[in-house]
């Protein structure tokens, strides 16, 4: 996971360039399910924004930062995600490991939904996207949460209270993933600096199974990942003059940039080679020795 910094505003502005009038249509359906106290419509209209949250993306799943299709050929790839549902939250089944580290989900309020956030079917900042196995498979309609849940809300910025268990990827008022999830190789980790933080890093990963090996192209991608940035960064120590290094340099920076595929799983890679060549190494052995396995 990566998060999008960007404000309200900002958003506004990106989303009236591009589909002008929307915000204002956008603002009428809010305020009609606002009188109904529920989301109800014949047909919606947030997908003809999808386009500019690609674009914030880098045409990345905001989930598990795998590149999609571009702009041109790519939409039905990408679907426009409600970070919060919009309908029933249902509610989500802890695992065995995460119960005992700590992680307590706060109840349903009846049976096993909780009401949705009907006020937040068009809030800008309740909207990303991410690939179809992240949506549809695993995301669906659950939103755990430590808190007491406030489904009324209508301002995602004053929700945190609610202790949400997952990470806004889209706007700069929750934890940057980057604080709560680390990679040691192909395999994230929570490394958040409190019992909550290191919550939300646990529970994303196993929300979005970022550790399970049966994504295969997760990992693939991955131990692609770390295969060539090992080589750049070692014919970078070795360069034998400053131009030839810099060439070397640059293509570690291509690889470790926010529109880059798996930003953090690069970088945590990068921080670890700079610290421990030799335990570096020992991963770079293990990705080829994955790549091997699959290949087969």
């Amino acid at each position: 996971m990566i998060q999008y910094p960007i404000s309200q505003q900002q958003l506004e502005q990106l989303i009236e360039i591009e589909k002008p009038g929307w915000i204002e249509r956008a603002r009428y359906r809010t305020d009609n399910f606002s009188d109904l106290g529920y989301y109800h419509e014949s047909s919606s209209i947030w997908s003809e924004v999808k386009v500019v949250y690609m674009r914030l993306q880098y045409g990345k799943c905001a989930y598990c930062e795998r590149q999609l299709e571009s702009e041109e050929y790519g939409r039905i790839e990408h679907d426009l995600e409600h970070f919060r549902p919009k309908k029933k939250a249902k509610s989500w089944k802890l695992t065995r490991a995460l119960k005992q580290a700590g992680v307590v989900l706060t109840a349903p309020i009846s049976g096993t939904t909780d009401p949705g956030y009907h006020l937040l079917a068009y809030n800008l900042l309740n909207y990303c996207t991410s690939c179809k196995s992240c949506n549809s498979r695993l995301k669906s309609n659950y939103f755990p949460i430590e808190g007491i849940r406030s489904s009324g809300g209508a301002d995602p910025l004053q929700l945190n209270s609610e202790k949400p268990l997952l990470v806004n990827p889209v706007g700069n008022f929750d934890n940057d993933p980057v604080s709560l999830i680390s990679f040691h190789g192909l395999f994230p980790m929570a490394s958040g600096n409190s019992d909550y933080k290191r919550h939300r890093g646990l529970v994303s990963i196993a929300f979005f199974h970022l550790d399970d090996r049966r994504r295969k192209y997760l990992f693939r991608e991955r131990a692609n990942i770390i295969v060539s940035l090992h080589s750049f960064l070692k014919l970078a120590d070795l360069a034998a003059n400053p131009e030839e290094k810099s060439v070397y340099e640059e293509l570690v920076n291509m690889t470790t940039r926010p529109s880059a595929p798996h930003t953090n799983c690069a970088c945590c890679f990068c921080e670890l080679y700079n610290q421990d060549k030799d335990e570096a190494y020992e991963l770079f052995q293990l990705a080829v020795s994955y790549l091997q396995s699959i290949s087969v």
